[in-house]
């Protein structure tokens, strides 16, 4: 019986996910704001940015706010008020406590998340495949502080021709990158390289990502419990592993005590001896 209980606590499953840090950062924050910039007019990417907030926050309510298992809320910021042109038409370059970006051709640092609409072919959008790009702009130790999603708004784009639903589940993948997601290697999985305007629902990879990064109070099991992370990207423990660890095996210890007296209060008679 004792080697039935361990396997059942400690079975595992393979992971898919991926971090979009090395670190394995995520918002310090469990509500995180999505802003669009004033100054982004979209005009070849066919959305107003009115538009692209309103189908940006359904694509989070519909996916990631909704996720049971982890602590974080994606709420609507409303439009972010700038005249900096950088936003539109500078590189997005990723900034940590270890690299530094050169603020005069880079998209500016934000806090929380800002859509922009950018036509930088060079640096940003090489060809018409590449609907949008997302990285954290600010890290701070293991909090992203803010991050930056970038439209495709090049005279090549094909973000017009989608569909408001596809725009949608683009919008929810990139998302999904601000909040600290990498790329799945699962196919099936919105956070997949490809094909994300085409899928409808989030999967249990992406679930588990998403709690990976963001784990409530029942979830700081997971470390202790949780599945195998892929070895090609394998995300780093986050803070709470040490108080994870001590509640998974509390949780273990009293779980073995309470069966073993138990069994040990009942006492079943041995029928008489007929002779």
């Amino acid at each position: 019986m004792y080697k039935v209980l361990f396997l059942i606590l400690f079975i595992n499953h393979a992971h898919g996910f991926r971090l979009n840090t090395n670190i394995g950062a995520g918002f310090g924050s469990r509500k995180v704001s999505i802003s669009v910039t004033s100054n982004s007019t979209c005009t070849n990417a066919g959305i107003s940015k009115e538009e692209l907030l309103n189908i940006a926050m359904d694509g989070a309510k519909k996916y990631w706010n909704k996720v049971a298992t982890a602590d974080i809320e994606v709420t609507n910021g409303g439009i972010y008020q700038t005249s900096d042109s950088k936003f539109l038409t500078e590189k997005l370059c990723a900034e940590d406590d270890t690299t530094a970006c050169d603020s005069s051709t880079s998209v500016p640092v934000v806090s929380n998340i800002v859509i922009a609409c950018n036509n930088n072919t060079t640096d940003n959008f090489p060809n018409s495949q590449y609907l949008a790009l997302t990285a954290p702009v600010k890290i701070s130790g293991r909090n992203i502080k803010g991050s930056v999603i970038l439209i495709n708004d090049s005279a090549s784009t094909s973000f017009a021709s989608l569909s408001t639903a596809e725009k949608e589940s683009v919008l929810a993948h990139e998302i999904g990158h601000a909040l600290g997601l990498g790329h799945s290697n699962k196919d099936h999985a919105l956070m997949y390289y490809l094909n994300s305007s085409k899928m409808e629902r989030l999967s249990q990879d992406d679930i588990d990502g998403l709690t990976y990064l963001y784990p409530t109070a029942i979830e700081n099991c997971s470390p202790l419990f949780g599945g195998i992370i892929d070895k090609k990207d394998p995300p780093s423990f986050n803070t709470n592993f040490p108080k994870a660890f001590m509640i998974g095996l509390s949780v273990c210890f009293f779980i073995l005590f309470f069966y073993k007296l138990f069994t040990q209060s009942i006492k079943i008679p041995r029928p008489l001896d007929p002779n």
